[in-house]
């Protein structure tokens, strides 16, 4: 029988994508069954945390 091929988003390039593509990246964190969700949650408060640094940071 024919082993499935993984998806693209249970694999290291999800990483690399964060930092090169972020929205493809958020997708692959948050569709990926490899990453636990403590990893998960801690991605996206980065990311809240970044935007809304980027926002007090630009609103000055």
């Amino acid at each position: 029988m024919m082993e499935a091929k993984p998806k693209w988003y249970n694999n290291y390039i999800v990483g690399y994508l964060l930092i090169l593509f972020p929205p493809l990246g958020l997708y692959g964190v948050y569709k990926s069954d490899i990453i636990s969700q403590k990893w998960k949650n801690v991605t996206y408060a980065a990311l809240a945390f970044a935007i809304i640094g980027g926002i007090l940071l630009y609103s000055v």
